[in-house]
């Protein structure tokens, strides 16, 4: 189960690139890069995504995970949901930064907050197979659960095999807290 939980990692976060990244792969010129870091160190959430994406896959500079980090950073301290799951994904794979669990749950919390169903698909798998946290199935069919109203495809399969694992009561738990956790999210 841990190679199919990093090949689907592997799998989302190249959809993440490839959703984020910039159109234009030309090599950016001195000048054209001095203007994007200028406008991002001025708050420009574009030019910050912007860098961030470039950063991340190299494209038009070379390829920095370190700086792509930064970058999507500023953008998830900002509440960018997506910029969340990207960073969660890169300290989970560890990806050219040393790799994290316990931040990396932290950054798809947030957006799980934001109703990110993949961040919370992503959830529900760590705890059904303990990455950063213990095993809890009940906590991983909750965040099955929740994905699953959000129409995720992998979490109603997710949820339906876990469920045969569980017993009633556990189920009925999980479903409450999935409950909560929506009341007090999407409202």
């Amino acid at each position: 189960m841990p190679a199919l939980f990093f090949s689907l990692i592997v799998a989302l976060f190249i959809s993440c690139i490839t959703i984020s990244a910039p159109a234009q792969a030309e090599q950016l010129s001195t000048a054209q890069l001095q203007q994007i870091i200028e406008k991002a160190n001025q708050g420009d959430i574009q030019a910050q995504s912007d860098l961030a994406s470039r950063y991340h896959v190299g494209d038009g500079i070379k390829q920095d995970i370190e700086q792509a980090s930064f970058w999507y950073k500023k953008l998830a301290d900002k509440g960018v949901a997506e910029a969340q799951l990207t960073l969660g994904l890169i300290f989970i794979r560890g990806e050219g930064i040393k790799q994290d669990n316990k931040q990396a749950l932290h950054w798809l919390n947030l957006a799980a907050e934001q109703r990110l169903a993949t961040a919370q698909y992503l959830l529900g798998l760590a705890h059904a197979e303990g990455h950063g946290v213990e095993v809890d199935k009940v906590k991983a069919y909750m965040w099955y659960e929740i994905s699953a109203a959000m129409d995720d495809k992998n979490s109603v399969e997710a949820r339906a095999a876990l469920a045969e694992q569980m017993s009633l009561e556990e189920i009925t738990k999980a479903e409450a807290m999935a409950t909560e956790w929506w009341m007090k999210f999407h409202h």
